[in-house]
């Protein structure tokens, strides 16, 4: 049997990513123990100085092994104390300038430069990382004054080709200045933007929280609104009920109970073997009242009905408009057209709506034209009621507009007035196109 060639890849596979997951797994050990890190440079930096260590006497020794030591030591505080690491390095740089590169008298041994001095060139770049950029530039600026106070005290200026030597040096030491603080400062930059970034994320989560929590505010305000709508339309039911009831009870109750009681009469009236000479007209005069009985009831029924939805609506929201214009005693034009489907709930609402404000023009507007404009508004009805008449038009608790203003905010509905004093007066009435 011949092997799955993907089986006989996978090991290679394996050890071609190795490298790279051991170089991830140092990286992050080194990110996770920042202390243990800087400690291990520490040594690092130490290490190559120990082959620099000068001959003499067991105190010069001592003294050259504790500054190298105190000058590594500074890099492990760097993260924590990067201005104070870096002043102590910077402290001993000049001590080493001044006292270990004399150019006279033979200089202190255990002052003298050594490798350890790169710890300052790591400070200073964990100085433009982590502190603000006037600092960072304090730093190179002192780095790059010491670079020419050491040069100048090492240029062996005696000699006629020192020149080179001392470009160099200037060139070598100054670069690295400088390039340990560009690549600081980068690093300073690229934490500026994540801490910007951040912020912006932050600001746009706390606009985000804010216009979450004004939505549900607003939502919870919509539904008071809603539940006090929906109270005052199953009061105003309740009320249209007991008045229909009282109405039915008051009036055609009371007239049919008139016209059984006469239409009873007529008949033992008829059933009477001779009634006598006036026997004829007396008939005649009970069948007249309960006729008169019967059409009066048949007006109240009919009103009566018309209150509850009116049969003119059947024909549609303009023609039931029309025929109040027709019944109006205030010349009124209707233009406009309104949305194909309405709902006959609505219908309703603006055709009650019109009646009450034509009957509020003839009463109080003394106006002497009024206008029902209708329009269609994505499938929503706007309705203005516009008159000519002295103005001054405005919403009164328990008034005939504020019972307007209830009725088309049951529906989601809205009501407007521009009423200045002298007129005109405008109403504009928006409802949806469905209940």
């Amino acid at each position: 049997m011949h092997a799955n060639p993907e089986r006989r890849a996978g090991p290679v596979e394996r050890s071609g990513t190795y490298p790279g997951r051991v170089a991830r797994d140092v990286v992050a050990w080194l990110r996770a123990h920042p202390l243990r890190a800087d400690t291990l440079l520490a040594v690092l930096l130490c290490l190559p100085s120990a082959g620099q260590t000068p001959a003499g006497s067991v105190e010069i020794r001592a003294a050259f092994v504790a500054v190298t030591a105190l000058l590594a030591t500074t890099v492990i505080f760097r993260r924590r104390y990067p201005v104070q690491a870096f002043a102590a390095a910077a402290v001993i740089g000049a001590a080493q300038i001044t006292f270990g590169m004399a150019a006279g008298p033979a200089p202190d041994a255990a002052l003298e430069p050594r490798v350890t001095d790169v710890a300052i060139a790591v400070l200073l770049y964990t100085l433009a990382a982590h502190r603000s950029r006037r600092a960072s530039i304090t730093g190179l600026v002192l780095c790059l004054v010491g670079v020419v106070a050491a040069v100048a005290r090492w240029s062996p200026v005696y000699r006629p080709d020192s020149g080179g030597a001392v470009f160099g040096a200037l060139a070598g030491l100054g670069g690295a200045a400088v390039t340990a603080w560009v690549l600081g400062d980068s690093v300073a930059y690229r934490y500026r933007r994540a801490h910007y970034a951040a912020l912006e994320e932050r600001a746009a989560r706390l606009e985000a929280e804010r216009d979450a929590q004004a939505r549900i505010a607003a939502a919870a305000e919509r539904a008071s609104e809603l539940q006090q709508q929906r109270a005052r339309a199953v009061d105003e039911s309740a009320a249209r009920l007991r008045r229909i009831e009282r109405d039915l009870h008051d009036g055609a109750q009371v007239r049919l109970t008139a016209l059984a009681l006469t239409l009873g009469e007529v008949k033992e009236n008829l059933e009477a073997p001779d009634g006598g000479p006036d026997h004829a007209d007396r008939v005649r005069t009970l069948v007249g009242a309960a006729h008169r009985n019967a059409k009066e009831i048949l007006t109240e029924l009919r009103d009566l009905a018309r209150g509850i939805h009116p049969p003119v609506l059947d024909r549609g929201l303009r023609a039931a408009l029309a025929a109040l214009a027709e019944a109006s005693p205030i010349p009124v034009l209707v233009s406009g057209a309104a949305p194909p489907r309405l709902s006959p709930a609505i219908e309703a609402i603006a055709y009650f709506c019109a009646a009450e404000l034509l009957a509020n023009a003839a009463k109080h507007s003394a106006a002497g034209q009024v206008t029902i404009g209708l329009a269609d508004r994505q499938g929503s009805l706007q309705m203005t009621v516009t008159d000519d008449g002295a103005g001054g038009a405005r919403l009164v608790p328990g008034g005939g507009l504020a019972g307007l203003l209830e009725r088309a905010q049951t529906v989601d509905g809205r009501l407007e007035i521009d009423s200045p004093p002298g007129g005109p007066t405008v109403i504009a009435i928006d409802l949806p196109g469905h209940a």
